[in-house]
């Protein structure tokens, strides 16, 4: 018999979920290339690291965040309540775990861009598998209207996240009047590492950036240059992204 049939086999459920669907963008370039090897240590150190980070940041909602990662894709998933405050402090804690996520991917230590989506419904997630609307919606959002590195946010969401004053400072509205994830709200005197990732990623490119990643690398240029100017933090000031 291939299927058990008991009934402890049958008894799993969707709940509501708050989910981060993210790619890496060019990895599969990357294991192509002659530097393959590294490459793919990169992606391990950041993976082990941001599951680590969420881990030992001492928060009570981080602690059962979720993760399933495969290959050049993350997803990352938090259980939700609705109770208030409670709520607002689980989806809090989804945005700077996808944030954090986002900002040392983008650092020094690896020097990638990503895009993703951010939904909230129904899900199923185990170690076997994940089900669900918002596994579905957060994808369709970093494949179909993501389009640059960034995060795009449920509208369905934003109504929610807006009306907080400290779950808002995690959106920023963009030229396209869609909302995506500010992922350094919670970053400070991180413009080095920024600068020094951004020419990373140019030096990986070499001269093959067409008009494509081009576009790509001037977005995540203007957006880091913004925030940090936003931020006015006067020990970061000096440093700026820019072209090579």
């Amino acid at each position: 018999m291939l299927v058990n049939k008991n009934k402890d086999t049958y008894d799993r459920k969707t709940d509501e979920y708050i989910v981060a669907y993210i790619d890496l963008l060019g990895v599969t370039n990357k294991i192509k290339s002659k530097d393959s090897q590294l490459a793919m240590n990169k992606l391990h150190n950041l993976y082990t690291f941001s599951v680590k980070l969420t881990r030992d940041v001492q928060i009570e909602e981080n602690q059962d965040i979720q993760f399933k990662i495969f290959s050049d894709n993350i997803i990352i998933a938090k259980k939700l309540s609705n109770q208030m405050p409670q709520r607002t402090q689980e989806i809090r804690s989804l945005l700077m775990c996808a944030g954090h996520f986002q900002e040392l991917s983008a650092s020094d230590s690896v020097g990638w861009l990503l895009r993703g989506g951010i939904s909230i419904g129904q899900l199923f997630i185990d170690d076997v598998m994940v089900w669900g609307e918002a596994l579905l919606k957060s994808f369709y959002l970093e494949d179909k209207i993501a389009n640059y590195p960034r995060i795009i946010i449920d509208k369905d969401i934003v109504n929610e996240i807006i009306q907080n004053n400290v779950l808002c400072e995690y959106l920023r509205k963009d030229f396209d009047n869609l909302y995506f994830l500010n992922f350094l709200n919670d970053c400070h005197f991180c413009g080095k590492m920024l600068m020094n990732g951004f020419q990373i990623m140019q030096e990986e490119a070499g001269i093959k950036i067409d008009e494509k990643l081009y576009q790509k690398f001037s977005w995540h240029m203007n957006f880091v240059n913004a925030e940090l100017d936003r931020k006015n933090e006067k020990k970061d000031r000096k440093y700026r992204l820019s072209m090579l």
